[in-house]
């Protein structure tokens, strides 16, 4: 007992320097209380601004989406999924017409100038084709075009967009911009020229050089009076066999101003370049302007593609059509064949020429030279 007290004594008498090291340690656990406080009310506090603007950026991402979808689907791209893609530049114009912050407002409304978003969209996007034509980022895919025996006759060369951010777009995609302006034009201009010099590389290969090539042109370029001379001084400068080109012209532009239509054809047919009608089947031609129309080939359109080998009514338009052009001594090819139905179907109906993902989807111009040799 004597030796517990004892014990007990001392502890209640510490010495100077445990008094020292005592005051240091209160003074420790104070400051950490102090700083553990801070964290948590910063936190708090932290906590606090996200629950206070969390209600703002939900509604600044749902107004955002519904002014984003006021502006028309021809400006603006889509990945495969059908989901509009919004460029950088886009954003930064919706941005500044409208004064917004990553915290949003709560009074932006669809309504806002939507007019002038559609048009600064629809300038950024031209800025950028602009920019693809300089950089080089437009080229050319190649689809296959064959006979009966699957024997390829030629190809079509279809526009593509290497987007820096966005990939691989489909010309149907930007196009609509182009026509807005007179870019349209060069983007036009740059395809023949690309398309005429491919065709003299092909010259010097055997297996190449009986290839038929169908370029696209738009009622735009069609419609430009220096046409003709434009595409004469082409076919001179790359000295091509200018029967290897053909271009693929809309139903409605053949039939828009029928008269210079023909007039042009014509001049075009003397220096050897053949005409296809494309997308036929869609619009409004008579067996009067195909009479009338200088074509060596009419192109189905691919809706009717679709369920020919199992709608009997599909069957029998694109029977007619194929009787009545073959009749006119044109030649049909049917676009948007993806099936070995649709191929037989079009067979037993007489059709001479395919062309679709059966046999071949647009490729790159180096996996289509491997391909075919």
């Amino acid at each position: 007992m004597k030796t517990a007290y004892a014990a007990q004594a001392i502890d209640d008498n510490p010495s100077p320097r445990e008094k020292i090291m005592s005051k240091k340690l209160k003074k420790k656990l104070s400051s950490a209380r102090q700083d553990q406080y801070a964290l948590i009310k910063k936190q708090i506090n932290a906590m606090g601004a996200l629950h206070k603007n969390e209600g703002k950026q939900h509604i600044f991402s749902t107004q955002l989406t519904q002014l984003i979808n006021t502006i028309p689907d021809a400006i603006l791209f889509k990945n495969r999924e059908g989901r509009k893609l919004i460029t950088h530049q886009l954003t930064q114009s919706l941005f500044k017409q409208l004064d917004l912050d990553w915290y949003g407002k709560a009074d932006i409304t669809p309504s806002l100038a939507p007019k002038k978003i559609r048009t600064d969209s629809r300038m950024s996007l031209k800025a950028e084709l602009r920019l693809a034509l300089e950089k080089r980022q437009l080229m050319l895919y190649y689809q296959t075009q064959v006979n009966s025996t699957r024997q390829v006759l030629g190809v079509e060369a279809l526009l593509r967009w290497e987007h820096p951010q966005y990939g691989l777009i489909a010309s149907d995609q930007f196009i609509p911009i182009a026509e807005q302006s007179d870019l349209i034009l060069l983007i036009d201009t740059w395809v023949l020229q690309t398309a005429c010099a491919q065709l003299k590389q092909w010259l010097r290969d055997p297996l190449k050089r009986d290839l038929l090539l169908s370029v696209n042109i738009s009622p735009r370029q069609f419609c430009q009076p220096k046409f003709v001379e434009q595409l004469r001084r082409i076919l001179e400068e790359t000295g091509i066999d200018a029967t290897r080109l053909r271009l693929e012209l809309t139903e409605s532009l053949m039939l828009h101003d029928i008269d210079n239509t023909i007039k042009k054809i014509k001049a075009l047919n003397l220096l050897g370049v053949r005409f296809s009608m494309d997308n036929f089947g869609t619009g409004y031609s008579s067996l009067s302007h195909l009479k009338k129309l200088p074509l060596d080939q009419l192109k189905i359109d691919q809706f009717l593609m679709r369920d020919i080998a199992i709608d009997g009514l599909d069957a029998i338009i694109v029977k007619t059509i194929i009787d009545m052009t073959h009749k006119l001594g044109i030649d049909v090819i049917a676009e948007g064949v993806e099936s070995e139905q649709q191929f037989a179907c079009l067979k037993q109906l007489g059709c001479s020429s395919y062309q679709g993902h059966l046999f071949g989807k647009p490729m790159p111009l180096n996996e289509f030279e491997k391909m075919i040799s």
